[in-house]
C-alpha cells in the first residue's frame, strides 16, 4: 500500500511539474505568437532548443515570461524566437527556440458519388482543413476552382478533388440529341430531344422534344442531359 501511495504522489508531481516546466509556457506562447505573426493556420509540429537549454531543466516551473519575439527564419517553415525568463530571484535568462510549423488549407471532398460529366455545385462537395504537406498533388484549395467545373472522370464518395479530376466548361453543338427531363411541381417526365442552340453545360439550352414536338428551354447539366422547369 505504502509502494503504491509512493507512486501516486510521484505521478502527480511530476505530471504537475510537466504541466508547469519553463519549456511548456514556451510553447504555448510560441504557438500564440505564430497565429498572430505566420498565420492562424500554422501547426507547431516541433521546438527544438537552440541556446539556453540549461535554463529549462526539472526546477525551471517558477520562470515566468518577460518577452518572446520571432527573430527570423531559419529555414522552410522553421521560424527562431527569442525568449526572456524570469526566475523567483528576479534573475533574467536568455532563450532561443526553433519552430518547425506546418500549414493547414480546406480541402474539398466529394459528398457523394460524381460521374464524369458532372456538373459540380455547391452539395456536391464539403471542406476539410488538412496540412499542406499531407496533402495529394493536384488538391484544390479553392472553392472558385471547383464550382461549375466538369467531372472528367468518374470518383466515389470520400474523395479529395484534384485538378486532375476536373475540367472547364464544355460546348455542345446544335442538332445533338440529349435527355430530357421535365420537372413539375408535382411531375416528373422524362424523355429525348435535339439540341436547337450550340450551348455550353451549365447555362441555358433550347431543345426541340421529341415526345411532345415542342421546343422547350431549359438548362444544360451535362453534355447528354437537358433540364426543364415548369
Amino acid at each position: 500500500m505504502m509502494i503504491f501511495c509512493f507512486s501516486l504522489l510521484f505521478t502527480a508531481v511530476y505530471s504537475h511539474a510537466a504541466v508547469d516546466s519553463a519549456f511548456d509556457k514556451i510553447q504555448a506562447a510560441v504557438k500564440e505568437d505564430m497565429a498572430k505573426s505566420v498565420s492562424e493556420k500554422a501547426v507547431l509540429e516541433e521546438l527544438r532548443i537552440v541556446k539556453g537549454a540549461e535554463y529549462l531543466g526539472p526546477g525551471s516551473g517558477d520562470m515566468a515570461i518577460t518577452n518572446l519575439y520571432m527573430n527570423g527564419y531559419s529555414g522552410r517553415n522553421k521560424v527562431l524566437y527569442a525568449v526572456y525568463l524570469r526566475d523567483g530571484r528576479l534573475n533574467t535568462v536568455n532563450v532561443v527556440v526553433e519552430a518547425s510549423y506546418d500549414m493547414l488549407a480546406d480541402v474539398y471532398v466529394t459528398a457523394r458519388p460524381l460521374s464524369r460529366g458532372d456538373v459540380i455545385s455547391g452539395g456536391d462537395y464539403y471542406a476539410v482543413r488538412q496540412k499542406l504537406a499531407k496533402l495529394p498533388p493536384g488538391a484544390i484549395t479553392s472553392k472558385k476552382d471547383i464550382e461549375g467545373k466538369i467531372m472528367k472522370s468518374s470518383v466515389t464518395d470520400g474523395v479529395i478533388i484534384r485538378s486532375s479530376y476536373l475540367q472547364s466548361s464544355l460546348s455542345v453543338k446544335r442538332g445533338k440529341k440529349v435527355s430530357l427531363v421535365i420537372e413539375g411541381d408535382t411531375v416528373v417526365i422524362s424523355a429525348r430531344g435535339t439540341l436547337r442552340n450550340d450551348a455550353v453545360v451549365g447555362e441555358s439550352a433550347n431543345v426541340m422534344c421529341d415526345l411532345t414536338r415542342k421546343e422547350m428551354s431549359g438548362v444544360l447539366v451535362s453534355p447528354n442531359l437537358v433540364k426543364v422547369k415548369i
